[in-house]
């Protein structure tokens, strides 16, 4: 069964700013009504069991802790085939794993046609299970990206209506 779109959300979530893809997918879920077609996973530290569903996918945005050596909580968009230039130092304490997906799914042809990676720069790796306040101030613009992005492949992805903050 083919997927239209997919977000796919990564990281260890007891590893502080690492989780920052379950969290910002989460985070998407709760703000934003997906039109169908579009798949939001929670792929944690799967790997290679996700070279399934990222093989099915006609377009892919992977949401992800990236370090790139930038300041904590910049914004960080690699598109196309930027992320194998990107691989060539380590991103993140899973990224064998997420370059291992993109290497896998790629060898096998079945990258999807449009690929975008989107993150941030994390503060701190390690043991804790919510991320730094500088990687969670700057979720909500990961968010705000992660949905133009969205819509900038021609989907509606409309925000949820609040009664009570």
């Amino acid at each position: 069964m083919s997927v239209s779109s997919l977000v796919l959300g990564l990281g260890n979530v007891a590893q502080a700013d690492d989780g920052l893809g379950i969290h910002a997918v989460r985070e998407l879920l709760a703000r934003y009504d997906v039109p169908p077609g579009v798949e939001v996973i929670e792929g944690g530290t799967a790997g290679l069991l996700l070279v399934p569903m990222l093989s099915d996918a006609d377009r892919a945005v992977i949401v992800d802790a990236i370090d790139l050596a930038a300041v904590p909580g910049t914004l960080h968009r690699l598109e196309g085939r930027e992320w194998s230039t990107a691989f060539l130092g380590r991103l993140t304490p899973h990224d064998a794993g997420l370059s291992d997906l993109l290497g896998a799914t790629a060898l096998a042809g079945a990258l999807p046609a449009e690929l975008l990676l989107l993150g941030l720069q994390p503060e701190r790796i390690g043991w804790g299970c919510e991320p730094t306040s500088t990687v969670t101030d700057a979720i909500p613009a990961l968010v705000d990206a992660l949905v133009d992005a969205l819509r900038d492949w021609g989907l509606r992805v409309d925000r949820r209506f609040e009664v009570c903050a």
